[in-house]
């Protein structure tokens, strides 16, 4: 058998996707909960959806020399990972769980019986022919804890807006899954406060987030106008014209040339005619009279 059949297709083709409210079984959930171990378990932990027995047997050969060993079974069914641990009573009921896994399947695959399983042994008893070890908690996760809860469980049940609120995590997962992330902040603050001598809870604090002040709103910038020229005393309007008139060159000389004054310092150019003086002066500044 080499390639699944159409049904094992459209079966994969199902993903896992629903509602979080008490976690039940979506139609589609409850027909790859009925397929073979293999398909999902490509579905679930690989998201991949189509697939033939060589293309399974080379993603689980893990040291590519083009065979499954002992490990690699076990490790094609989760075996030693942390949720399949919690599962077993002790290390001795442990080990006896991975050697059933182990010897249930080099029972069924490994023909020659060198305790090893090729992918032409594989192929002749087909991805559907794969026991299912999901009673004594060999469900086959391959990743680490924080993988595991992203993809079994807030990819299916925290992947909207909707469902990413602080009143949406209260499922026994949530609460199970944060109450981890706490024991371990919880012992890093002690390993610290004890190097710092220093309590735990004042370690606590330290990596706390001071809270933010509210904002204020910023005071409107006081406007200061200034006296116009016109209603300036003459001795505070005045004051620095007879050192900028040094900068005025003689009247008929220079760029300014006849120009006609037009502001008090120019009127200040040597030998300008008196009618200048005169005509600038009421025209310009009446009110100085």
């Amino acid at each position: 058998m080499k390639v699944l059949t159409a049904l094992s297709v459209h079966i994969l083709s199902v993903l896992l996707v629903s509602a979080h409210g008490g976690h039940e079984d979506s139609e589609e959930n409850a027909k790859l909960a009925n397929a073979g171990y293999a398909i999902r378990h490509m579905a679930s932990e690989h998201h991949i959806d189509s697939f033939d027995t060589e293309s399974f047997f080379q993603l689980h050969d893990l040291n590519r020399d083009g065979v499954w060993d002992r490990e690699e079974i076990e490790a094609i069914y989760g075996v030693h990972h942390v949720y399949s641990q919690k599962k077993s009573k002790d290390d001795i009921e442990h080990q006896k769980k991975a050697d059933h896994v182990a010897d249930t399947v080099l029972k069924l695959l490994d023909k020659d019986g060198d305790s090893k399983v090729t992918s032409e042994e594989f192929a002749s008893v087909g991805a559907s022919g794969l026991p299912s070890f999901d009673d004594i908690g060999a469900e086959g996760h391959h990743y680490d804890v924080e993988s595991e809860f992203f993809l079994h469980h807030e990819e299916q049940y925290h992947s909207t807006p909707e469902t990413q609120t602080d009143e949406s995590y209260v499922h026994p997962e949530d609460v199970e899954h944060f109450a981890q992330h706490a024991a371990i902040e919880r012992e890093e603050a002690e390993r610290e406060a004890k190097y710092q001598g220093i309590t735990v809870e004042e370690a606590i604090r330290a990596h706390e987030e001071p809270p933010v002040p509210p904002a204020e709103s910023a005071p409107k910038p006081k406007i200061t106008r200034g006296v116009p020229p016109e209603k300036q005393d003459p001795i505070v309007k005045y004051k620095d014209i007879g050192k900028e008139s040094d900068s005025q060159s003689e009247w008929g000389t220079g760029d300014q040339g006849y120009k006609q004054p037009n502001t008090p310092v120019e009127k200040m150019r040597k030998n300008l005619p008196y009618k200048e003086r005169v005509q600038y002066k009421f025209r310009r500044n009446w009110g100085d009279f």
